[in-house]
């Protein structure tokens, strides 16, 4: 994550509304977001990711879609674009630099909680230098550019969300992974939570030592740091000393989009 884009080319920054688009605009905003993400490239060229979401289908809502959206003034807006349900699963996702993609038949009920989701997943592409300042010191998160084996990451599931982002390690020894759990039958949302231990070259099953006491139990979220906050914020009822300490943290984080 972390493109810094001319945005211009997606949408008009100072302009305070930005209604959500569909049909031919937001197909032009989505091949635009191709050429900087390769994400359906990706898809395309993974045979596990791309069987598990069963059809390559990508393509935007063809018709206007009236729902009430409230986004949250404590993150950047970003530009909503209503999705087709087939395309990627009817998964909600980002892509770059500011692009909420949306499934035109979301529940009303959960529609503004995955908004504000992914607003925070918007702000973490916008502004990686800063959330990795804060993932270190809320959580002793730092970026890492290591190497893992080829087998390993035949079964990592790709998300859009993180695509462009880099791989965190905690406390310097232990990278969490969301890794599809059959590669021959894979099904999007059912992976298992690793961890790749540095120290020792090997993929972990287990938790490590402190983990859950910290982050409370694996769920999808522990993937990556960037899903854990994201969920922690849109759910604001977390106990957890994990999201205590990213509370603290979040201030001063911009709510531009400039």
């Amino acid at each position: 994550m972390g493109l810094f884009l001319s945005k211009e080319y997606f949408s008009d920054p100072l302009r305070p509304e930005r209604p959500p688009i569909s049909g031919q605009s937001a197909f032009q905003v989505l091949q635009r977001a191709e050429v900087f993400d390769s994400y359906r490239q990706q898809i395309a060229i993974s045979a596990p990711n791309r069987s598990a979401r069963g059809t390559l289908k990508y393509l935007p809502s063809l018709y206007t879609v009236s729902k009430q959206l409230s986004p949250s003034p404590d993150w950047p807006r970003g530009q909503v674009v209503w999705m087709d349900p087939d395309s990627d699963n009817g998964l909600p996702h980002t892509r770059p630099p500011n692009l909420i993609c949306l499934p035109n038949n979301i529940p009303d009920s959960i529609l503004n909680s995955t908004l504000l989701h992914e607003q925070v997943h918007i702000s973490q592409r916008l502004y990686p230098s800063e959330w990795s300042k804060i993932l270190e010191s809320a959580w002793s998160m730092t970026t890492w550019n290591g190497d893992i084996p080829s087998d390993i990451l035949l079964r990592y599931r790709i998300n859009p969300d993180l695509i462009l982002g880099p791989l965190y390690k905690w406390k310097g020894d232990w990278v969490p992974l969301g890794l599809f759990k059959s590669i021959t039958s894979p099904v999007l949302n059912d992976i298992d939570i690793v961890w790749w231990q540095i120290s020792t070259r090997t993929l972990q099953r287990q938790s490590p030592p402190g983990w859950t006491d910290f982050f409370g139990p694996v769920d999808g979220g522990h993937e990556h740091p960037y899903e854990l906050s994201a969920y922690m914020i849109e759910k604001n009822n977390s106990t957890t000393e994990a999201y205590k300490q990213l509370k603290k943290n979040l201030s001063g984080l911009s709510k531009n989009e400039l």
